[in-house]
């Protein structure tokens, strides 16, 4: 599905330099953009209505700005991933809890509470700022974690040199590179993506996409440095007290296998929220 042309990935990558911005930022921004570029303008306005004229990429890192406020919003922070072992084919939503992560089963609740016509606007406000958020966050694949090392959390590498983790490469190291705002963001990952293609990539459900996030994340984990046949449930570098000549060196080689992936993603995310949203307001 990767459909980013190499050499224009190339060039970007080429451009920018080694350093973070927030993928809460510029990667959930993006995804909200591209859904408004997908949704017709009644539903755009019914939207923008609900959180008093701020759009869709204004509200989409609210749950995560939140986060600063752990006695109010702490019963929030697990609905931001969810856990689906290499081992099991088949995801059971009932083994969902505040350590495997509730975010297949939150995308659930938001979106209900959208459609319900008695909840009041303050509760289907903050409903659509977690939906636009965790759709996003389903198509992250280290969001979607294996169990274990908190997905890519506990796995150490370096990036350009400096000492991460593979979630932190993921979350904004890989956009980051680019330096691109989201509004170029957006327009990167929707470019060469036809009608008939989108259409087809929007049908699914949550759980189809999170099954799309855990293949992905199965191919992100670099190999060991020592022992390259090691399976990931037993990568040593994503154990305690890591030797910095045992972390995978990633850089523009990996971004350049990545990127287009995390394009795919960024835009896959927001047609799908367009679609869920076109469904619930």
């Amino acid at each position: 599905m990767n459909l980013l042309r190499p050499a224009l990935a190339a060039a970007l990558l080429g451009l920018a330099s080694p350093q973070l911005l927030a993928w809460g930022q510029t990667g959930h921004r993006a995804v909200a953009l591209v859904a408004e570029r997908h949704m017709s303008p009644e539903a755009v306005r019914k939207a923008e209505a609900l959180l008093d004229g701020h759009s869709l990429s204004q509200a989409s890192t609210w749950a995560d700005e939140i986060r600063s406020e752990p006695k109010t919003y702490g019963y929030s922070f697990p609905w931001h991933y969810t856990t689906w072992s290499d081992g099991d084919e088949a995801f059971h939503a009932g083994h969902e809890n505040k350590d495997s992560g509730f975010l297949l089963s939150q995308v659930e609740r938001q979106f209900a509470i959208l459609k319900d016509a008695k909840a009041a606007k303050a509760e289907k406000a903050q409903a659509l700022k977690f939906a636009v958020h965790l759709i996003g966050d389903l198509h992250q694949p280290m969001h979607v974690g294996g169990g274990g090392d908190q997905g890519g959390n506990f796995c150490k590498v370096t990036w350009h040199g400096k000492a991460t983790n593979l979630h932190s490469v993921w979350d904004g190291d890989i956009i980051g590179q680019t330096e691109l705002s989201y509004t170029e963001l957006a327009d990167f990952a929707s470019e060469g993506r036809s009608r008939e293609q989108t259409k087809a990539w929007q049908a699914g459900t949550p759980r189809d996409w999170a099954a799309e996030s855990r293949k992905l994340r199965a191919e992100a984990y670099p190999p060991e440095v020592v022992a390259p046949t090691a399976p990931v449930s037993r990568l040593t570098y994503c154990e305690r007290n890591v030797a910095p000549e045992a972390m995978p060196k990633l850089g523009y080689e990996y971004s350049y296998r990545f990127l287009p992936v995390v394009y795919d993603r960024i835009y896959l995310g927001g047609v799908r929220l367009a679609r869920l949203l076109e469904q619930a307001l």
